[in-house]
């Protein structure tokens, strides 16, 4: 046994994960947010403002890869399942997804063809690997967190760690993307020096988690789970109401982000005149808050439970969302700063409950069917992030056609007619607020509490 599974817990109740182990599982956190807040940010972008095409086509295309990878999260999570050493082919997954992602990213943003119908053609091969190498990654290292903290208070612990390192990614995503993109004044060389550059990043991180989760073993209580049919499968996952409270919550949740992120980039480009420059300024100011106060949020967990957290972050984001409204281009650096920071915070705190009430759910399923389906949960976790990213992408790419916004080329800007700058300001405002609303409405059905976690052991 290896001495990071020497440091595993013999049981639950009295857990310590070390250091090591929630650092480097931690890490992995910090691809899975380039890819995927990078793609979302910058492709939108790249297509609309270098590569002279509509903001539909781009959402479309988003869309496209989002719901081919929903088939391969199916895959992957039963397969991860389906075998008794379960930690050994996750990991495995995990390392070919790492290769995979990494090259489809960077060649995501230094396309071969950068014009005609092949253009079209090759951007989206290059997004189904891209989906393909994500989900390689994503589903087998979400489906282990449950092997790794076995208890109500270690997966906050261990979960915690996912999010500071997820705020560290979403700052290179979106400040160090936009610093490394106005290397090359905004054009096709500065998207291809930002998509070397986070390839190896992502090929680092993913590395990290693979390497140090090496000692992790499979919890001995656990085997695979039986075949059900589809139709029964799906009816023992659909009387897992916390489950289903969560996955409902996270899917808005996911369709708010989409919206502000896709539109975000260009409302700061078009309304608020701030550049990449004020792009950086807020993601710095964002990720910042959202690492630093992981200990708060932590604590909060601890004394007041995760529900009644996730409530409090879920009514702090979308207050801020709706302060956007009264942001155009006269806005202060420290107006800027202020919203990044009560952005951070409330995204941490939601990112970190949802991420620690996941394990919870799945122990929940496992006490009302007495079987284990941490592959399909984590699967399922995967595919509404896609979906909600999809939808959301889509929509807004849509939705800002519709009202006029002009494409451009080469990365230049041009004066938006008043219908598409209503669109960013409901994109980057107005919708994600009424999505994280319905959202809370929700959470507030969910009674998975500590009591009735701890009340079953493994």
């Amino acid at each position: 046994m290896t001495a990071i599974a020497a440091e595993m817990p013999a049981s639950p109740s009295r857990e310590e994960l070390s250091w090591r182990l929630c650092t480097t599982y931690g890490m992995g956190t910090i691809a899975v947010s380039i890819l995927l807040n990078t793609v979302t940010t910058y492709f939108p972008a790249l297509m609309s403002t270098v590569l002279g095409q509509t903001p539909a086509l781009a959402g479309l295309l988003l869309t496209f890869s989002k719901l081919y990878d929903i088939v391969v999260d199916l895959v992957v999570g039963d397969r991860i399942d389906r075998v008794a050493a379960r930690m050994k082919r996750r990991r495995r997954y995990m390392l070919v997804g790492a290769g995979i992602s990494a090259v489809s990213f960077f060649l995501l943003f230094s396309p071969p063809v950068t014009n005609g119908p092949w253009l079209v053609i090759g951007i989206a091969a290059i997004l189904m690997l891209y989906s393909t190498g994500y989900s390689l990654f994503t589903v087998p290292y979400i489906a282990i967190a449950p092997d790794i903290a076995r208890s109500y208070d270690g997966r906050t612990k261990l979960m915690s760690f996912r999010t500071f390192f997820g705020a560290v990614g979403q700052m290179v995503a979106l400040a160090g993307a936009a610093a490394l993109v106005r290397l090359g004044d905004g054009g096709a060389e500065g998207y291809r020096i930002m998509g070397g550059v986070l390839a190896l990043a992502i090929l680092f991180a993913q590395l990290a988690a693979y390497v140090g989760t090496a000692g992790v073993a499979d919890d001995p209580g656990q085997r695979p789970p039986e075949r059900h049919g589809i139709v029964e499968s799906a009816q023992q996952i659909w009387r897992n109401k916390p489950a289903m409270l969560l996955v409902a919550a996270k899917t808005l949740q996911y369709i708010s982000l989409a919206c502000n992120i896709s539109t975000g980039l260009l409302f700061k480009l078009n309304v608020l005149k701030i550049g990449y420059e004020g792009q950086i300024q807020l993601s710095v100011a964002q990720n910042l808050a959202m690492g630093l106060c992981m200990p708060l949020w932590l604590a909060a967990g601890r004394r007041y439970g995760k529900r009644k957290c996730y409530l409090a972050a879920i009514a702090l984001y979308g207050l801020t969302m709706l302060s956007w409204l009264a942001a155009d281009s006269s806005i202060t650096e420290a107006g800027l700063i202020v919203r990044g920071v009560l952005q951070g915070v409330g995204a941490g705190g939601m990112i970190l409950m949802s991420l620690a009430m996941l394990p919870d759910v799945m122990e929940h399923d496992f006490t009302l069917n007495n079987t284990r389906r941490d592959g399909i949960y984590s699967s399922i976790y995967a595919i509404i992030e896609k979906a909600g990213f999809a939808i959301g992408a889509a929509v807004m790419g849509v939705y800002l056609s519709y009202a006029g916004y002009a494409a451009t080329t080469k990365g230049k800007l041009v004066e938006q007619s008043d219908s598409a700058v209503t669109a960013l300001y409901a994109g980057n405002a107005v919708i994600p607020a009424l999505l994280l609303a319905a959202s809370f409405v929700i959470m507030c059905f969910y009674s998975l509490d500590r009591a009735k976690v701890e009340a079953v052991g493994r």
